[in-house]
C-alpha cells in the first residue's frame, strides 16, 4: 500500500505526517523566521516607494495596509522563538498569509503596473515559500490569489483582459498545486530514504556491536589472522592465553607455534583454501606452558582483505584423561602393573619385532596356596601378597623387562634380550630367591610360593597363542609336580598335556552319551575267607562291546567338575544296586568308593551323601569312603578334614588308599578319622622277592596293629602273598587272586560261596 497521498503527496497516516512535520520543525521554524524578517523588510522598502502615492486618495490605502503587513511580520518574527510544534507554526503561517493577503489586496487596487506582478507573485510565495502543510499552501495560495484578485478587479471598470487573467491565474494556480504535491512527495520520500539508512546504520552499528561483543565474549580463543600468519583480532579469550603477560605483542602466530612442521602443515591447508575442523597441535601459551590445542579455522573477509578466524579449543585436560584412561585400561588397578591385556599387546609386539636369533622368555607365575591366605588371613592380606609379589618382581628383574599381573593370583612376565639359557637361569634364581621370602603382615608371618611356567621364542612358539600356551602348560605341570618350582616347557610336557586333555574330552563325551556304572571287587577275611565287603570300580561298558577302564579318563578324577560328576554317577549306581541285593535277601557289607580332593572340597559333599542314604532306606555304614595321601596336602586340607570327621561321626568308615606312596606325614593318621588302612598293590606284588617292599609292608601292618586300624592289602594275586599277608596280621585282601571286579549282576554268584580256598587261581 502507498504510503503517500495522490492529492496533497503527504503522508496518509496522520501520526507518520505529525512525525515527519515534528523532525523538520527546527528547519520550518527558522525558514519561517527568514520568510517574516524579509517580508518586513522588503515592505519596509516598498512602503518608502509607496510615498509616491502622496496627494492620491490611494496613499491613505497603501500606507496603512504596508505598515500593517511590516508590524505584523515582525510580531511574527518575535513569536517564532515560542513555536515549540508543528501546528503552533502552522497557525502563525496562516494569520500571516491572511494578513498580508488582505493587506496586498488593498494595495493591488491601485492596478499599478508593479499590482500585475504582485497578482502572479504572492500567491507564489504562499504556495512554494511558507513552511506549511499542504493546506496551509494550498489555501494559502488559493486565498491570496482570490483576494488579489478581488482587490484588482474591484474598481471599475473591467479590464477587456481580465477573463484571459482569469484564466492565466487558473492555470497557474494549478501548476502551483502539482509542483507542491510533487514536492511533497520528494521530501517524504527523501525522508523515508534517510529513515531507512538511519535504521539501517542503526541496525548495521547494533549488529557489528553485537558481532563484536560475541566475538569479545566467546570463551574459546578466537583469532583473525592474514594469510601470511599476521594477526589481525583477538578476542579477550586469546588475549588472555596468548598474549597478555608477554614482553612483546602478540603479532603472528609462529609465536605460538611449538612443532613447525605442524604450523607449516595448518598454513599449507590455508594456501589450498580447505576448510580446516579439528586440527591437532601444541601451542605456546603466554605464561610459557605448552597445551595441546584443536583448531577450527575458516575464511572471512575484513575490509576487503581475505582472513581467516581460528578457533583454539584447549584440549590439553582431555588428553591427559584420555592417557590416564588408556594407563588405567593398560594397568592393574591394585598392583599398578601392566595388565593382561597390556602384556598381551607387549608380546604381541615383542614376537613381530624380534628376529629368529633374539631370544624371548614368557613366564606365568601362580602364587600356591593363595586361596588359603585369603580364607585364614583375610583378603585384604591377600591384596598385600599381591602388591608385594609385583614389588619383588620389579626388583628381581631387569630394566626393559615387563612384569604383568594376568588376574587373580597370576602375574606373567616379558623377557627380552637373552643370550642363553643361563642368563635365564639366572633371572630365575633371582625371582625365586624374591618370590619365596615370606611376607611380614601386620607382624605375621605370609608363606610366599610360587610356581613358573617358562616358554621360550622362538623355540617354543613363534606366536603369542603358542607362547602363553606352552607357558601355560609349563606352570600347569609345576603345579601338579609339587608346586613351588619353575618347569621349563617342552615337547614331552604338551604330549601329556595332550594325553590329559584327551582323557577329560573323553569323560565329557561318557557322561553326556554313555552310561557308566560301578563294577564291584570283593574284599575278602584273610582268616576266613569270607566276603566281607566290596570296592565299587568306575566301569563304561560301549555298544562295540569295549569297556572304559578308569586308566582311559584318570585325569578326569581329580578334575574340579568332572570329579564330582562321575562320583555323583557312581554313587547313585551303588545306592540303586544296594537296594536291589537288600530286595534279593544279600548282604554284600559295606562298599568302598573312592573320592577324590575335588569331592571333599565341596562343602556340601558329606550333607548330600548322607541324605541320598537316608532316602534310599541304607545305613550310613553301607558306604565305605576311600581317599588318597594327596588330599590332605592341598590347599582345602582343612575343608577336607572337616569332611571326613562329619562323615565318620555320622558312621561312614573312612579308608586310607595306596598308603606309603604319597607325601603324606604319618601324623594325618591322628589328624583324620582313618578306619583302614590300604596297602598299595606296588608294595604287595614283590613282596615275596623284593625284601624293602616285605619290610614295607611289615611295617605298615605294624603301623596299623599299633594304631587299631583295619589293613587292606591290594593287589593280592598269589597264594604266597596270602599266606604272607595272613601271616603279618592283615585283616583283608583284594585282587585277581580272589576276584576281578565283575558287574552288579554277578555280585550274587560271587556271595553264594562266600569262603574262598587260598590256593592260587589264575
Amino acid at each position: 500500500m502507498n504510503a503517500l497521498s495522490t492529492i496533497s503527496g503527504e503522508f496518509r497516516s496522520p501520526q507518520r505526517e505529525a512525525a515527519f512535520q515534528s523532525e523538520r520543525l527546527r528547519d520550518s521554524r527558522r525558514h519561517a523566521r527568514n520568510l517574516f524578517i524579509l517580508s518586513a523588510i522588503l515592505n519596509i522598502l516598498f512602503l518608502i516607494s509607496d510615498w509616491r502615492f502622496h496627494g492620491t486618495a490611494h496613499f491613505w490605502v497603501a500606507v496603512p495596509a504596508r505598515l500593517c503587513v511590516v508590524f505584523y511580520s515582525l510580531a511574527c518574527i518575535r513569536l517564532c522563538a515560542r513555536m515549540r510544534h508543528f501546528s503552533a507554526l502552522e497557525r502563525i503561517c496562516a494569520s500571516w498569509q491572511l494578513v498580508t493577503a488582505i493587506c496586498v489586496a488593498l494595495l493591488v487596487t491601485s492596478r499599478s503596473d508593479i499590482a500585475i506582478f504582485v497578482l502572479v507573485m504572492l500567491p507564489m510565495v504562499f504556495y512554494l515559500v511558507v513552511p506549511t502543510s499542504f493546506r496551509g499552501n494550498v489555501g494559502g495560495g488559493l486565498g491570496c490569489g482570490l483576494a488579489l484578485l478581488i482587490g484588482y478587479l474591484a474598481p471599475a471598470p473591467f479590464s477587456p483582459t481580465t477573463p484571459g487573467m482569469i484564466m492565466a491565474l487558473t492555470i497557474l494556480h494549478s501548476g502551483m498545486w502539482i509542483a507542491i504535491v510533487r514536492n511533497n512527495r520528494l521530501q517524504r520520500m527523501e525522508w523515508m530514504a534517510a529513515q531507512a539508512a538511519r535504521t539501517a546504520q542503526a541496525a548495521l552499528a547494533d549488529s557489528r556491536d553485537t558481532l563484536e561483543r560475541m566475538f569479545m565474549a566467546v570463551p574459546l580463543p578466537l583469532l583473525v589472522t592474514r594469510h601470511d600468519g599476521s594477526i589481525v583480532r583477538l578476542n579477550s579469550a586469546a588475549s588472555a592465553a596468548y598474549a597478555v603477560g608477554r614482553d612483546v605483542t602478540l603479532l603472528h602466530v609462529d609465536q605460538t607455534y611449538v612443532d613447525l612442521p605442524v604450523r607449516e602443515q595448518l598454513f599449507e591447508l590455508h594456501r589450498r583454501g580447505e576448510t580446516i575442523d579439528h586440527f591437532e597441535c601444541r601451542l605456546r601459551r603466554a605464561d610459557g606452558a605448552i597445551r595441546n590445542a584443536l583448531l577450527s579455522s575458516r575464511p572471512i573477509v575484513i575490509d576487503g582483505s581475505p582472513c581467516f578466524m581460528t578457533s583454539v579449543v584447549d584440549i590439553t585436560q582431555r588428553k591427559e584423561t584420555e592417557q590416564n584412561l588408556e594407563r588405567m585400561a593398560m594397568s592393574d588397578g591394585l598392583t599398578g602393573l601392566a595388565n593382561r591385556a597390556h602384556f598381551m599387546a607387549a608380546l604381541t609386539q615383542a614376537t613381530l619385532a624380534s628376529t629368529h636369533r633374539a631370544r624371548l622368555a614368557v613366564l606365568l607365575i601362580d602364587l600356591d596356596e593363595f586361596k588359603r591366605v585369603n580364607d585364614t588371613a583375610g583378603h585384604d592380606a591377600g591384596d598385600a601378597l599381591l602388591c608385594a609379589v609385583a614389588a619383588r618382581l620389579r626388583q628381581a628383574l631387569r630394566p626393559g623387562d615387563l612384569v604383568a599381573r594376568m588376574g587373580g593370583d597370576e602375574f606373567a612376565v616379558l623377557l627380552t634380550r637373552l643370550p642363553d639359557d643361563d642368563a635365564l637361569q639366572v633371572i630365575l634364581n633371582r625371582v625365586t630367591d624374591h618370590l619365596h621370602t615370606p611376607l611380614d603382615y601386620r607382624g605375621r608371618a605370609i608363606e610366599s610360593r610360587v610356581s613358573i611356567g617358562i616358554a621360550l621364542f622362538p623355540d617354543h612358539g613363534d606366536d603369542v597363542t603358542a607362547l602363553i600356551k606352552h607357558a601355560d602348560i609349563a606352570l600347569y605341570h609345576a603345579k601338579n609336580n609339587g608346586r613351588g618350582r619353575a618347569t621349563l616347557f617342552g615337547p614331552e610336557l604338551l604330549e601329556s598335556w595332550e594325553m590329559e586333555a584327551a582323557m577329560l574330552d573323553r569323560a565329557r563325551h561318557i557322561l553326556a552319551h554313555e552310561t557308566p556304572r560301578p563294577w564291584y571287587q570283593p574284599k575278602v577275611a584273610l582268616d576266613t575267607g569270607v566276603i566281607v565287603g566290596f570296592e565299587a570300580l568306575f566301569r563304561c561298558p560301549v555298544a562295540d562291546g569295549t569297556i572304559i577302564m578308569p586308566a582311559e579318563i584318570a585325569a578326569a578324577f581329580d578334575h574340579p567338575e568332572l570329579g564330582p560328576a562321575i562320583t555323583a554317577r557312581m554313587i547313585e549306581g551303588i545306592v540303586a544296586d544296594c537296594l536291589d541285593w537288600r530286595a534279593a535277601g544279600l548282604d554284600v557289607g559295606p562298599i568302598a568308593l573312592n573320592v577324590s580332593g575335588a569331592d571333599l572340597n565341596d562343602e556340601r559333599f558329606a550333607d548330600r551323601l548322607l541324605e541320598r542314604l537316608s532316602r534310599a532306606g541304607l545305613p550310613s555304614s553301607a558306604i565305605e569312603l576311600e581317599v588318597t595321601e594327596s588330599v590332605f596336602l592341598g590347599r582345602n586340607a582343612g575343608r577336607v578334614g572337616t569332611t571326613l570327621h562329619h562323615l565318620s561321626e555320622a558312621g561312614v568308615s573312612i579308608a586310607l588308599d595306596d598308603f606309603g606312596t604319597g607325601y603324606a606325614s604319618l601324623s594325618h593318621l591322628k589328624q583324620f578319622p582313618i578306619d583302614v588302612i590300604k596297602i598299595d598293590q606296588r608294595f604287595v606284588r614283590d613282596l615275596e622277592t623284593d625284601p624293602d617292599d616285605a619290610a614295607i609292608v611289615r611295617t605298615v601292618l605294624n603301623l596299623a596293629y599299633s594304631l587299631g586300624i583295619r589293613s587292606v592289602a591290594e593287589g593280592v594275586e598269589t597264594i604266597q602273598q596270602v599266606d604272607y599277608l595272613r601271616a603279618g596280621g592283615c585283616h583283608y585282601g583284594q585282587g585277581y587272586h580272589f576276584s576281578p571286579a565283575v558287574a552288579a549282576d554277578a555280585v550274587e554268584r560271587l556271595l553264594t560261596d562266600r569262603t574262598f580256598e587260598f590256593r592260587a587261581t589264575s
